[in-house]
């Protein structure tokens, strides 16, 4: 399995790994009604893909088997979606998707990488901090945003936390 940035051919496949993640919160009492969620949007896969803050998992044999779709908002990328086909988590994929977005962000100057996640859902806030994120308890103007937006879709607010890992580059 590689890492590699997405092109536009990809966004179709995107949404089948992003419902088979999702599987996984049938097991969560009061979320497993985002199994049968909505996913994201083709339209918006591409357009994050044409800013080219879209990396995949593709197995050797072709199969695209996760993603992580980001975008750079006020000198930070924040990421908008990490997916693992359910067959392939567990597998060091998201690890690896999360290591291609960290690179970008130090090669490109960046400040930080963000998310939103569930506090107490073992893949989420817990997986994160694992790779360095930390809760950001005043966040900026993004993460505000975006956590306004999903409590606007039905995601529980107090669940929800925003997280971020500040980039670290060598000293030169």
């Amino acid at each position: 399995m590689f890492i590699r940035v997405a092109t536009l051919e990809d966004a179709a496949y995107l949404p089948r790994i992003e419902k088979s993640a999702s599987e996984l919160y049938r097991a969560i009492p009061h979320l497993d009604w985002l199994a049968d969620g909505q996913v994201i949007a083709r339209a918006e896969h591409e357009r994050l893909i044409l800013k080219r803050t879209v990396w995949v998992a593709e197995t050797l044999q072709d199969n695209l088997v996760g993603f992580l779709n980001a975008e750079v908002l006020n000198h930070e990328l924040h990421i908008w979606e990490l997916s693992v086909h359910g067959d392939w988590q567990r597998q060091g994929v998201g690890t690896g998707l999360l290591r291609s977005a960290y690179q970008y962000a130090v090669e490109t100057g960046l400040a930080a990488l963000t998310l939103t996640t569930f506090k107490d859902v073992p893949w989420c806030a817990p997986a994160y901090a694992k790779f360095g994120f930390k809760p950001v308890m005043n966040p900026v103007l993004h993460l505000r945003d975006a956590l306004n937006a999903e409590a606007a879709h039905g995601l529980p607010v107090e669940r929800r936390v925003a997280m971020r890992l500040p980039i670290t580059r060598p000293e030169q």
